[in-house]
C-alpha cells in the first residue's frame, strides 16, 4: 500500500511538473515535514498512530513518509493551490476527503494503526491544518509557527502525550523506532503465537 501511494504521488508530481516551482515552495514542504518528526519525537512513548507493513521495517516505513510520501503530498497540493476563495474551499477538502479515503483503505488493509481513542475524524482535522497551514507558512510564518504549537500543546493535552526529560537522549532513535515497550510487547505477542502453534500440531 505505501508504495502504491508513493507511485502516485511521483506520477502527481510528474504530471504537474512541481520541481518547476520547488523554490516557490520548499517552505511549506519543509514545514509539514519537521511537524510530523516532531510528532514520532513528541509522541513516541504513546503513539496514537503509527505505519505497518510486512515488507518494509519500521525505519524504512518512518523514512519513506518523512523523507518522500510526505513532501510529494504537500508539493502536489501546493503546485496547483487556486487563487479565488471558493475554489481553494473545494481544492482543500478534496484533498482531504482524498487523504482521509487513502488513510480509511490504510486501517482496512492494516498499513496504518489507531490507537488512544485517535480515529479518522482527529486525522481529517490534521489533514486540514496541515494542508492550510502548509499554504499560509509561505506567507506568515511566524502566525503559523504559533498555531501550530497551540495545536501540539492542545493535542498532547488532550491526549495525555507523556513529556519527560529523558525525551532529549538519542532523538533520532526515538523517531525511528518504537518505544521499548513496544518491543517487548511484540515479543510477547510471537512467543504466544509459537506456543498456540505448538499446541495445534500436537494436539
Amino acid at each position: 500500500m505505501h508504495i502504491s501511494v508513493l507511485l502516485w504521488l511521483i506520477f502527481q508530481n510528474i504530471h504537474k511538473k512541481t520541481w518547476n516551482k520547488i523554490r516557490e515552495l520548499y517552505a511549506g514542504v519543509l514545514y509539514v515535514s519537521f511537524f510530523n518528526i516532531l510528532y514520532y519525537f513528541l509522541c513516541n512513548d504513546k503513539l496514537l498512530w503509527d505505519f505497518k507493513s510486512s515488507h518494509l521495517s519500521l525505519k524504512g516505513l518512518r523514512i519513506l513518509h518523512l523523507i518522500f510520501i510526505t513532501p510529494l503530498m504537500i508539493l502536489s497540493f501546493l503546485a496547483t493551490y487556486p487563487s479565488t476563495l471558493a475554489k481553494q474551499v473545494k481544492y482543500i477538502t478534496k484533498w482531504v476527503c482524498t487523504a482521509s479515503f487513502v488513510e480509511w483503505v490504510g486501517l482496512r488493509c492494516k498499513g496504518i494503526t489507531f490507537r488512544h481513542g485517535w480515529h479518522l475524524g482527529w486525522s481529517a482535522l490534521i489533514y486540514v491544518m496541515m494542508l492550510i497551514f502548509s499554504r499560509w507558512f509561505q506567507k506568515k510564518p511566524f502566525a503559523v509557527l504559533l498555531l501550530s504549537v497551540l495545536a501540539t500543546v492542545v493535542l498532547s493535552i488532550i491526549f495525555k502525550v507523556p513529556i519527560s526529560k529523558r525525551m532529549l537522549k538519542h532523538p533520532l532513535k526515538r523517531i525511528l523506532t518504537r518505544p521499548l515497550k513496544d518491543h517487548v510487547t511484540q515479543a510477547v505477542a510471537n512467543k504466544v503465537k509459537r506456543k498456540c502453534l505448538l499446541l495445534k500440531l500436537f494436539s
